[in-house]
């Protein structure tokens, strides 16, 4: 590109974001069409409410607000070139290269592109914001560079394997470890370490579409800025909805970097944290309530046994020990970390990745079985996990653990303690393969049928019972009715022929002192 050729050009003749739309007008240069949006926008003014003080107010505030963030920006992409990108590339190009050449465009992909393209539309941002005024407008601004935002999206799409191009590299490569490290702590940085810089970009397009609406918000139809200031909302939108995603998801990633960053080399981790289909859940502080050591809790199980056997009692007070220590519990969507946490290894970092947790236990989710524990005088809220070893088939396998442990775990309420159990369980059967989820929902709807029959035995039983206590009552009240009426129709007999009753019934014993003459 020749010296002095605008950017947006350059990017154009290279096909960039594959665009086909005509290049913008020159800024400050009185283009056709800047004039022809100047004169739609000024006939708008005779019509709808002026614009009042409280919006001026207003908008010269989110004005300044927009060239304070953007110089911020700027001022980060610059340190991201001259601390991070310019010495690899220095380094790559001598024979004792940290990291190769395609790792470093792997890495930073098009962030000198960007950096060089908000230098100048800052230009343009602060040219309109220093002269601001009642009626003056931004919009167009943002209107003539929106095809570059568009580029945006090739730095999104590779975020996620530069992330995981970092980690390796890091891995792999002491003197590459060691220069983020020194990086990071260069007063240049501001304290901010490389994942921090690297996810700016993908966080600026939504923090525009931000300013945007709040700054139209305050803008009335009648000013020359409102049409502008729509179009450009509206577009930007479109290319900030993909953006937001990859922005959670960036994010997400980040997140995962940054708790391996936090982890102390251990035995216990085996492989990468970072790896592309993992994904951050959760993370807190439990109270761990290890079992004595002659408890069956502490057993070691051989690996060939079940673990997962729902016979076996559920831990009670007495075989826990009255001591307990906190855990820190690391959830993603496919493993747990278990971790204890370490002061002495805590440093000041804004980015929060100091090396602050020891390991203890890494396994997959398909090994860990949670379990419900009812409330005891002494522990509360308190549910078991149980890892299973690691099958000697799987070679790549994330478990620490050759034997099976349980770990009884309580939290700081009822609602903790439940969503604890239900992530677990939800995650774990996301993370079966198809073939033990199918077979583990035939186990389930079979264990759910026998119960079903189970209930409707015992309720025909006592249906049947009923009705033959029904049954009995009825045949013994059929059974008195008819021995009283043949005693009537006894009486009536004797009655019809003239005999008298005697006074008292044969087999009855006469009561004592009872006169005969009152029968």
């Amino acid at each position: 590109a020749a010296l002095g050729e605008p950017l947006w050009q350059v990017l154009l003749q290279e096909g960039v974001g594959n665009q086909q739309s005509a290049p913008p007008d020159e800024p400050g240069t009185g283009a056709p069409g800047e004039r022809r949006s100047t004169r739609r926008s000024t006939k708008a003014l005779s019509t709808g409410p002026p614009i009042t003080e409280e919006q001026v107010r207003k908008r010269q505030h989110i004005s300044k607000e927009i060239l304070d963030t953007e110089r911020k920006y700027v001022h980060h992409l610059d340190t991201l070139c001259r601390v991070y990108i310019a010495p690899l590339k220095e380094s790559a190009s001598s024979n004792k290269g940290m990291i190769r050449a395609e790792d470093i465009k792997l890495i930073f992909s098009i962030v000198e592109v960007i950096a060089n393209f908000h230098k100048t539309f800052l230009d343009e941002v602060e040219a309109r914001v220093q002269n601001w005024g009642p009626v003056q407008c931004i919009g167009d601004v943002f209107l003539k560079n929106l095809d570059f935002f568009k580029f945006y999206s090739t730095y999104v799409n590779g975020y996620n394997e530069a992330m995981m191009c970092i980690s390796r590299c890091t891995d792999r490569n002491k003197q590459f470890a060691e220069f983020l490290e020194a990086a990071a702590h260069n007063p240049a940085t501001d304290l901010l370490d490389l994942a921090s810089f690297l996810i700016m970009p993908i966080q600026r397009l939504p923090r525009y579409v931000m300013l945007l609406a709040d700054l139209l918000k305050n803008t009335p139809a009648s000013h020359p800025d409102h049409a502008n200031l729509t179009q450009a909302l509206q577009r930007l939108k479109s290319v900030a909805d993909f953006v937001n995603e990859a922005k959670r998801k960036a994010e997400n990633a980040q997140k995962v970097m940054e708790v391996q960053n936090s982890l102390c080399s251990s035995k216990h981790m085996n492989g990468p944290l970072v790896v592309p289909h993992r994904k951050f859940i959760a993370e807190g502080d439990l109270a761990y309530h290890p079992p004595p050591k002659t408890s069956p809790l502490a057993l070691k199980k051989s690996p060939s046994s079940s673990i997962f056997d729902p016979s076996s009692p559920p831990p009670s007070p007495s075989n826990l020990r009255n001591k307990q220590e906190v855990l820190h519990f690391h959830l993603f969507n496919d493993c747990i970390l278990l971790s204890r946490g370490d002061k002495s290894l805590v440093t000041f970092r804004k980015s929060d990745t100091a090396k602050k947790w020891r390991v203890k236990v890494m396994a997959k989710l398909t090994q860990v079985e949670t379990k419900y524990l009812p409330d005891t005088p002494t522990i509360k809220y308190a549910f078991e996990v149980i890892v299973a070893p690691a099958s000697s088939s799987s070679s790549s396998s994330s478990s620490s653990l050759s034997v099976a442990r349980s770990f009884v775990f309580s939290a700081t309420d009822q609602a903790t303690k439940e969503d604890w159990i239900k992530q677990l369980y939800l995650l774990r059967s996301q993370a079966m393969p198809r073939k033990e989820v199918v077979d583990a929902e035939a186990e389930e709807i079979a264990a759910e049928n026998i119960d079903k029959q189970r209930k409707e035995e015992a309720k025909r039983q006592k249906e049947d019972a009923k009705k033959k206590q029904e049954e009995d009552k009825r045949r013994a009240k059929e059974e008195k009715a008819k021995a009283s009426q043949q005693e009537e129709a006894q009486r009536k007999k004797k009655k019809k022929k003239g005999e008298k009753e005697p006074l008292i019934k044969k087999g009855e014993k006469k009561k004592k002192g009872m006169c005969p003459c009152f029968g």
